[in-house]
């Protein structure tokens, strides 16, 4: 008898059972393979659910506490309000104590609302799926005051985990001579890294002390204690700016080469940087560099370490769709006043990942890489991408309309949700007015900074809310759309 044999004389059940742990394409692949096959998998609940989900762009781990058709009917109620944009009203408000003028940084994630403040360094936190739909004003004070004299060089949390690494940098001083072919007496930077938990900023399990001092040489792009040093690098080699691909590939971004950096953390006998790739960005006009370039993205949770937290969906959006989306800074002086032009691309992570999983040390032009794999905007035309979350990013406008606001824009670059977007748009029920699709390209045009024209072609859908609203700055995950309006309090004098 053969395998296949062997396998169609199994059970119903078992099949389903076997087949429920394959992805979903190979999911529509077996039901196309044969007439037995198609059989089990029509006439099962589960295998029509699980195609829909992939369908629809979200993993389910299929954990107890709901059943198919109550899955069914969750995703299908999620997925309408994504494409509606019907954001409900509620009287839910928390404020946060911070100072005004600080640079304020927020972030939401799995429910868990966190603002951070840099100087001092202190974040708040809120866990803001425990609140009903109604509630009255909540105030959360400044978190814990972590470091009085440093200033924040980085935030990251786990919520799986309880846990949250900050990393501050302390004051420079000097060193002694070392004959590295470079400059004498580099700065140190003395970074203080803090192990906490995330909801009491209590030391965390995982840490065996509250924070840890490193000393590094300005010329190390990254460190670890004793003498391990990743790479060695001359100052200004590349910007302050570290993103995770995976839990051992990074980017670095060239600040003279303007390009990515795609590196591998490799382990041998000593801890060292291995460049896989370089992926050379857009073309700069002769004289001009970038001054600033930040990157934001959900960050990287491996499949094995996801847990839902949520108490309405049995799903997330899939972990392994996730866009980043990096903003390009120049200086600019018009009319004797001085400010920052932005240029921002979003790119998927899964794009970045098989470009360094090539290796060979290849350095890649923009034309070769870029154009098909990105969407890129211009800050100038007034709309301002806020922080992704998964697959989608939010953007709003920076002029805020008095009296009336403005709408909020939401962009998804997943890729089977485009694919579906693009299917049902030729329905007659489709409403392009509220939800579109954007598969052509779209143009900056050189000027003062760029070379050439960026061309990008990056495929997403893009939806605008009829409602108008007076936020700051927007952030979102898979469940909520969180408004942040900065107010000033009044002082009060004594």
């Amino acid at each position: 008898m053969s395998t296949l044999s062997r396998l169609l004389s199994l059970s119903p059940k078992l099949l389903v059972q076997i087949v429920s742990y394959l992805p979903f394409k190979d999911i529509i692949s077996c039901e196309a393979s044969c007439r037995h096959l198609s059989g089990v998998v029509k006439n099962s609940f589960l295998l029509k659910y699980l195609k829909e989900a992939g369908r629809t762009g979200v993993y389910d781990p299929i954990d107890p506490g709901f059943t198919v058709p109550e899955r069914l009917e969750k995703l299908h109620s999620w997925e309408k309000s994504w494409e509606n944009l019907d954001i409900p009203d509620t009287s839910t408000r928390i404020a946060f104590d911070l100072d005004l003028w600080s640079p304020l940084i927020g972030s939401l994630h799995n429910g868990h609302l966190i603002v951070t403040d840099a100087d001092p360094v202190a974040y708040a936190y809120f866990d803001i799926s425990s609140l009903p739909n109604a509630l009255a004003l909540r105030s959360i004070e400044r978190g814990n005051t972590l470091v009085k004299n440093g200033a924040l060089h980085a935030f990251a949390f786990a919520d799986e985990y309880d846990l949250v690494v900050i990393v501050s940098t302390g004051k420079l001083a000097t060193t002694e001579n070392l004959s590295y072919g470079l400059d004498p007496q580099p700065p140190t930077i003395l970074l203080n890294v803090h192990m906490l938990t995330l909801s009491k900023s209590t030391v965390h399990p995982l840490a065996k002390n509250p924070h840890l001092d490193i000393s590094l040489k300005s010329r190390f792009i990254l460190g670890c204690t004793l003498d391990a040093q990743l790479r060695r690098s001359p100052p200004d080699t590349y910007f302050p700016q570290v993103t995770f691909l995976s839990e051992d590939t990074l980017i670095l971004v060239q600040r003279e080469g303007n390009a990515l950096e795609l590196c591998q953390i490799t382990i041998g006998d000593t801890l060292s940087l291995e460049t896989h790739c370089v992926l050379v960005l857009p073309a700069l006009q002769q004289g001009i560099s970038c001054v600033m370039v930040e990157c934001q993205g959900d960050q990287i949770v491996a499949l094995h370490d996801i847990r839902l937290r949520s108490h309405r969906l049995p799903f997330m959006s899939d972990p392994t769709a996730t866009v980043l989306c990096f903003t390009l800074g120049f200086r600019q002086v018009v009319g004797g006043f001085d400010y920052l032009r932005s240029v921002s691309f979003w790119v998927r992570r899964s794009s970045l990942y098989e470009y360094a999983t090539r290796g060979g040390n290849r350095t890649y032009s923009w034309d070769a890489w870029g154009p098909s794999v990105t969407r890129w905007t211009d800050w100038e035309h007034g709309l301002a991408p806020c922080r992704p979350g998964g697959s989608r990013s939010a953007l709003f406008p920076l002029l805020i309309e008095v009296g009336i606001g403005n709408p909020i824009v939401v962009r998804d670059f997943h890729p089977e949700r485009v694919r579906r977007a693009i299917a049902r748009s030729k329905g007659s029920s489709w409403n392009e007015n509220r939800l579109k699709v954007v598969t052509e390209s779209s143009k900056i045009e050189k000027g003062d900074e760029f070379l050439n024209d960026i061309v990008s072609s990056l495929p997403y859908c893009e939806v605008t809310s009829e409602k108008r609203y007076g936020y700051h700055e927007v952030l979102i995950d898979d469940e909520r759309v969180v408004g942040i309006t900065v107010r000033v309090s009044p002082i009060s004098k004594t």
